[in-house]
C-alpha cells in the first residue's frame, strides 16, 4: 500500500470546486500495471461491471449516459458500506477520469484516475479528496480506508488488465 508523502499528481487537473488543496482528507494510491491505458480505461468506464472484480464495491448501476461512463454520466454504486452517486466531471479519454459525489452525514467527495503511459505498460494513480465537518473528527480513519480500499481496487485492476 502507498504509504508516501501524500502529495496530489500535478498533472491531474481538477475541476476547481474539487481541488484537493483544501481537502479535509486525501488519498493517493499509484500502481504499474503491464497493460495499455486502453484496456485500463475499458475497464474503468464499465462501471457496472466492477462488482465483479472490485470487492469493496456493490449495486452498481448507470443513471444517465450509459452503457459506459462518458463525459455525461451519472452513476449509482455502494462502496465501504455507503451508496454514491456520482457525476462525471473530467473524461479524457486513456488518461483522466474524475467524478465527484455528496457523500453521507453532508460530506463530499471527489475521485480521480489518471493513467499515464510508460513502456511495457502504464502506471495508473488514483486519488480521492474529501470535505465536510464530520471528516474534521474521523479523517485518520476514512483517510487509512481510503488507501487500504484503493490499494485493493488497484491490485485487482492490475491482475484483470494483465490477464486481458
Amino acid at each position: 500500500m502507498t504509504k508516501s508523502v501524500q502529495t496530489p499528481d500535478s498533472r491531474i487537473i481538477w475541476p476547481p470546486q474539487s481541488a484537493p488543496a483544501s481537502a479535509i482528507v486525501f488519498a493517493q494510491n499509484k500502481i504499474d500495471i503491464a497493460a495499455t491505458p486502453e484496456t485500463i480505461w475499458s475497464l474503468l468506464i464499465d462501471c457496472v461491471k466492477w462488482p465483479s472484480w472490485y470487492k469493496h464495491c456493490a449495486d452498481v448501476s448507470i443513471l444517465r449516459g450509459g452503457p459506459l461512463l462518458s463525459a455525461q454520466s451519472k452513476f449509482r454504486f455502494k462502496t465501504i458500506g455507503f451508496y454514491f452517486e456520482p457525476d462525471i466531471e473530467t473524461f479524457n479519454p486513456f488518461e483522466t477520469l474524475i467524478w465527484s459525489a455528496k457523500g453521507p452525514a453532508g460530506t463530499r467527495g471527489a475521485h480521480a484516475w489518471y493513467i499515464e503511459r510508460k513502456s511495457g505498460g502504464c502506471r495508473v494513480v488514483t486519488e480521492e479528496a474529501q470535505w465536510g465537518v464530520v471528516l474534521s473528527l474521523i479523517g485518520g480513519r476514512t483517510q487509512r480506508t481510503l488507501l487500504t480500499s484503493h490499494e485493493d481496487w488497484l491490485q485487482a485492476l492490475k491482475a484483470l488488465a494483465e490477464k486481458s
